[in-house]
Order: structure tokens, then C-alpha cells, then sequence
């Protein structure tokens, strides 16, 4: 029976995060914003199941690659939303090092999605993808402080307000 429920919650938090995606995409000035807030429910996931949260992860993926008419909003998310997954990982280090793996994963992001663009818009002038990569980079510094505040929010307000725990410890 526990199985059953962490696939149901699984297949709940993958359905959710297509249709933001969905929804996203539709309007191309929000989607880095459905990015954001469908990395919630990976979070939300990783805080519930440990690290089995990668599967919503990929499913998710996967199934906004197919179903999205705008691909560059599902690379977005496969690019973006991994990080909330690997996030109490990289807070355990020392400060040096987390501020390093942080840089590191920014920066490599950062170019692949421009690389991606290019791909999308080869008639795009360079400086604008010096911007938006500058730009991606201030997103992300505020993204990762956002998580922090969320993960601390979830645990200790917003879960017991959804009864989440009650859910998966309930026979």
C-alpha cells in the first residue's frame, strides 16, 4: 500500500508540473517562471521521499519534451529544476565549496541554455544572449535563496497545513 501512495503522489506532482509547464510555454514571458514554480513540487517531493523525487523529475521531463509545443521551455526545466533535488547536498559543504559548486552549476546553466536559444533563434544578436546569460545568473542566486526560504516554509508551516505527512504514514 505505500508503494501505491508515493506513485500516486508521484504521478499527482508530474501531472502538475506538465500542466504549469504547459501553461507556461503558452506565454513565453512566464516561462522561466513555470520552470520556478514546478521545481516547487520537486522540492515538495525530495522533502517527502528522499531522493526517489528524481523520478518526478524525469517524468516530468520526458513528458514535457513530447507534449510541449515549446521545447525550450522543457530544457529549461531539465536544466533547472535537478538542482532543488541535489540542494541539501550541496548546503552541507563548506562555505567555499557551496558557493563554488553553486557558481559552477550557474555558469554551466546559464551557457547551455543559451547554446539552446542559439539553436531556437540563430538570428538573435549576441549581445542578447550576453544579457539574458547575465541575466540567468542574477535568476538563479535569487532562485536558490527562494528555495531556502521554501524548503524552510514547507517544513514547518505549509506541511502540516497540507497533511502531507499524515498521507504517507496513514496503513
Amino acid at each position: 500500500m505505500r508503494k501505491t501512495k508515493y506513485v500516486t503522489f508521484c504521478a499527482l506532482m508530474a501531472a502538475l508540473s506538465v500542466v504549469i509547464l504547459w501553461l507556461g510555454s503558452l506565454l513565453d514571458i512566464f516561462d522561466i517562471t513555470a520552470v520556478i514554480v514546478t521545481s516547487f513540487f520537486v522540492l515538495i517531493a525530495r522533502e517527502e521521499m528522499g531522493y526517489k523525487s528524481i523520478a518526478i523529475y524525469v517524468v516530468t521531463a520526458l513528458i514535457a519534451l513530447f507534449i510541449i509545443p515549446n521545447k525550450l521551455v522543457a530544457i529549461e526545466y531539465a536544466i533547472i529544476s535537478i538542482y532543488p533535488v541535489f540542494k541539501p547536498l550541496i548546503d552541507k559543504q563548506q562555505v567555499i565549496v557551496k558557493w563554488l559548486i553553486r557558481l559552477v552549476y550557474d555558469l554551466a546553466a546559464a551557457l547551455t541554455i543559451v547554446l539552446v536559444m542559439k539553436i531556437f533563434t540563430p538570428d538573435s544578436p549576441m549581445y542578447w544572449d550576453i544579457i539574458f546569460a547575465c541575466g540567468f545568473i542574477l535568476i538563479f542566486f535569487l532562485y536558490d535563496i527562494l528555495l531556502f526560504r521554501f524548503i524552510m516554509y514547507y517544513r514547518f508551516k505549509l506541511r502540516n497545513k497540507l497533511r502531507i505527512d499524515k498521507f504517507f504514514n496513514q496503513n
